[in-house]
């Protein structure tokens, strides 16, 4: 290709690729976000800055001098860091390569605008850096739903959420959420599940939650019951989360938190986590992204069956990778011992799961809830690692309540599933609380009344089909495989939770 021909075509792709990032930013804008916002801002207030340089003794010029200088900064500081979320992004959530430019004969914009402008149109970067700034100033939170992957999740945290709508006395407040998404919103920070770049330190984990002078506001002046929650379903089957989650609190010299778990028949979780992953993978296709990162998930992945993915869970690839995260988190936890300003950061590798979001199909509830009530009773006493021998409560395995999904599906399941956990609550508010404990109760059961009248059927957030999940059924062969493979687990959670479970 001739020089000057080469320096035409490169023009009109740099002419065509802005004007996409030009038509990004203002589709991001118009939904609400706040860096697109400022860019636009940007050129409108520098004119106007310019349009008084002849003013440059007065108090307005220097006042408009340093909010230019503000907003120049934000905005550097905002893109620099949405293209670290946003590689990272592709590389470790999404499990794909960052499309690179090829030449073409046609002129057109580059290959990863497409995507860029999805993440600026998800992602809040601004927010995150404002939080991990203030993060210090804020609290842990009361509660935290650990999981599991499609087992209600999203619908509990709903639920727990609408009771301040409820209830004047009761307030809570849900985590803040990276991804502007309405599935995930108000219900999960994704914190130590690495979307921040891999940093899972302990103690910034309060960036996520309310500042410490809106509880001291709730409870001291308004006399409220304040508690904050985070509701990750990616937490229980994650082999770091146990050992992080136990040293926030540990570190912070206060209370373990409420710890809950939502569970349904492994076989159902396991088909439905197939399809969720998949039509997951068609949403990064439609962005553009088409090689997979086989660099970090190995050739296997993903795996293009149910059988494929089941044997892919549990081969020594994944199972090693889950061994090595799990003592890596040990050993970078020691090092905080000794080097205060040490801040724990996980490789890409070790997240958000080791070996990628399908390499947890087929892994049961029993083992993970034991491997938390493990890592908590050593760090907080009072319990047994040994599930079979632990004081059995009515839905509760140790320190873990237990929440199945079908005591979602009317409101008088729904009442006696959470009310054990909002007693607990209480009990963890109530001493921060200037109202007794027994008023703090009646103000939690008018509200969860409340909550439990609007529940009508099976109302469940984030559960309607997909157009592609008709194609990705389990056949007959792949189910009974499931449903064989998940007999013991049946079994055991059965022992454990008696009777309140309708599994077959």
């Amino acid at each position: 290709m001739e020089p000057a021909l080469k320096c035409r075509r490169i023009f009109e792709t740099f002419i065509l690729t802005m004007y996409e990032i030009l038509q990004g930013i203002v589709r991001a804008a118009r939904n609400g976000r706040t860096l697109p916002r400022l860019t636009l801002v940007l050129p409108i207030q520098a004119a106007l800055h310019c349009g008084n340089a002849t003013k440059t003794e007065s108090s307005w010029y220097r006042a408009s001098l340093f909010l230019l200088c503000i907003n120049i900064i934000l905005n550097m500081a905002g893109y620099s860091f949405l293209v670290l979320l946003y590689r990272h992004s592709i590389q470790v959530i999404f499990n794909r390569k960052v499309t690179t430019y090829k030449h073409v004969d046609v002129p057109r914009p580059h290959p990863a605008i497409e995507s860029f402008n999805t993440h600026l149109l998800m992602l809040r970067p601004l927010e995150i850096i404002f939080r991990f700034l203030t993060a210090p100033l804020r609290v842990l939170p009361d509660v935290i739903v650990l999981g599991e992957v499609r087992c209600g999740t999203t619908n509990l945290c709903a639920h727990i959420t609408s009771l301040s709508e409820h209830g004047s006395k009761v307030k809570c407040y849900p985590p803040f959420c990276p991804w502007v998404h309405p599935e995930l919103d108000n219900k999960e920070s994704f914190y130590f599940v690495g979307h921040y770049l891999g940093i899972v330190d302990p103690y910034l984990y309060r960036m996520a939650f309310p500042l410490i002078f809106t509880k001291w506001w709730e409870e001291i002046i308004l006399g409220n019951m304040f508690f904050s929650f985070d509701g990750c379903a990616q937490y229980l089957s994650s082999p770091t989360a146990p050992y992080l989650i136990a040293d926030a609190y540990k570190r912070s010299n206060i209370p373990p938190p409420i710890l809950v778990v939502c569970i349904r028949h492994p076989v159902d979780q396991a088909i439905s986590w197939w399809q969720y992953e998949n039509n997951a993978m068609l949403l990064g296709e439609s962005m553009g992204l088409k090689e997979w990162n086989t660099d970090l998930r190995s050739k296997q992945y993903p795996p293009k069956t149910i059988k494929e993915a089941f044997g892919y869970s549990q081969s020594s690839f994944v199972q090693k990778a889950y061994s090595d995260a799990e003592c890596l988190v040990k050993a970078k936890l020691s090092v905080k011992d000794s080097r205060c300003l040490y801040i724990v950061k996980l490789p890409s590798w070790a997240l958000t799961w080791p070996g990628g979001q399908l390499s947890i199909f087929g892994k049961g509830y029993t083992s993970n809830i034991e491997m938390f009530n493990s890592v908590f009773g050593s760090n907080f006493g009072q319990t047994t690692s040994n599930m079979a021998h632990t004081r059995r409560q009515r839905n509760k395995i140790g320190r873990i309540h237990i929440a199945p999904l079908e005591d979602q599906a009317t409101g008088s399941r729904l009442k006696s599933l959470l009310r054990p956990v909002l007693t607990d609550v209480v009990q963890r508010c109530g001493a921060r609380s200037s109202i007794s404990g027994e008023t703090l109760m009646h103000h939690v059961d008018h509200a969860l009344r409340n909550v439990c009248a609007s529940v009508v059927g099976d109302n469940r957030r984030n559960s309607n089909p997909q157009s592609s999940d008709q194609v990705l059924m389990a056949d007959y062969t792949e189910r009974n495989m499931l449903l064989e493979y998940f007999e013991q687990e049946i079994s055991d959670m059965k022992l454990l939770l008696g009777d309140s479970l309708a599994w077959r």
